[in-house]
């Protein structure tokens, strides 16, 4: 995962957290809230895994394209 989506788990954290009263946090408690930033930080990175699989996909397919001989008729 890079810094960014590292950065975008940690805002998505804080609006969660700016949702919740004092109780409510507490009762969470901090492992619950770190154990969600961790969810959060795994779905991001399977997402990302799941983008740069389809792109890989559509180069690989661009590619042979390409490569495919032009039939002049």
């Amino acid at each position: 995962m890079n810094q960014r989506h590292q950065e975008l788990a940690d805002r998505v954290l804080t609006a969660f957290r700016s949702d919740l009263d004092e109780t409510d946090q507490q009762r969470i408690g901090e492992a619950r809230l770190q154990r969600l930033h961790a969810l959060i930080c795994e779905a991001l990175s399977d997402e990302l895994e799941a983008v740069s699989g389809r792109v890989d996909a559509v180069v690989k397919e661009s590619r042979a394209e390409i490569d495919k001989p032009e039939l002049e008729l």
